[in-house]
């Protein structure tokens, strides 16, 4: 993102504080924010704590919440940069925590780990891994009796990551996509083997990570002047992480006289469904 995406300010209010608010709105009686530019989380009125596993990734940050909010029964822990974290959402996966040692929302089969409903007394485990050097937190969860909770809206799991993330979400809120053509990735495979113009609009990072065989990268904050790259005499089928960014470029690019047409569900959708992929740079 190029900065520090909790101070981001999404409709004039920083991100952190629209995850507080949620949490607040939910029923915490307590929120804390881990790790991060303290004294500028503090000025916006949150309490904030160093996090003693800085660079440890996510999971560093989950045991120190735990540790923090030790005295609680139930400790929700969300990323700082779901842009739409929603007080029914957290309801959910803390009503379907039970017994278990964590709940976290299923999302087409993938986990969301970083909106979970956590027993503070696993902190002493997830430390552990911590010093082990094994800090992936879907690995942690499947060490712990877990609960995967599903049908959780997908709006309160989109966390933003990219510059092109903020324009999607700002113009998606502001304008609306009911106007976008769209199919799913099924009709994606049929059309790229009979030799569719594939175009990706994510960041080069997670292009490099995972995309469909072919796809052409135009990042979406690139798209506006770099448009005389993209073929005017085909229709274009333009795809992103989950179907957000690339409904904002089919906008743009039908306003400016293309054929373009979303994929539904995006990269993640497309994975899902066991159509081939590449890693690595392709055709960019």
């Amino acid at each position: 993102m190029g900065r520090d995406k909790a101070l981001l300010p999404i409709g004039g209010v920083p991100l952190a504080v629209r995850v507080a608010d949620a949490l607040r709105d939910a029923g915490a009686v307590e929120v804390v924010a881990v790790g991060g530019d303290i004294a500028a989380l503090a000025a916006l009125g949150l309490r904030a704590i160093v996090d003693p596993h800085e660079g440890a990734g996510p999971l560093g940050g989950i045991a120190a919440a735990l540790r923090a909010l030790a005295a609680h029964d139930v400790v929700v822990v969300l990323a700082c940069d779901l842009v739409a974290a929603d007080p029914a959402a957290i309801r959910a996966v803390a009503v379907a925590l039970g017994d278990a040692d964590v709940a976290v929302p299923r999302r087409d089969g993938r986990l969301e780990p970083l909106h979970g409903a956590w027993r503070p007394g696993v902190a002493p485990r997830l430390e552990d891994r911590l010093a082990d050097g094994r800090r992936p937190v879907h690995e942690a969860i499947g060490a712990l009796q877990a609960v995967f909770v599903d049908g959780v809206d997908p709006r309160a799991l989109t966390n933003l990551n990219t510059p092109g993330d903020v324009i999607g979400h700002v113009v998606g809120q502001n304008q609306g996509m009911t106007d976008v053509p769209e199919i799913d990735v099924d009709e994606l495979a049929r059309r790229r083997e009979a030799g569719a113009y594939v175009l990706d609009v994510r960041q080069p990072d997670e292009y490099e990570a995972v995309h469909v065989p072919g796809a052409v990268l135009v990042p979406l904050d690139q798209l506006e002047a770099r448009q005389a790259e993209i073929p005017r005499d085909q229709p274009v089928l333009v795809i992103c992480k989950s179907g957000g960014r690339s409904a904002v470029a089919v906008r743009a690019l039908n306003a400016a006289g293309f054929d373009a047409t979303n994929v539904a569900g995006g990269t993640l959708a497309w994975i899902a469904a066991e159509q081939p992929y590449v890693e690595g740079p392709d055709a960019w």
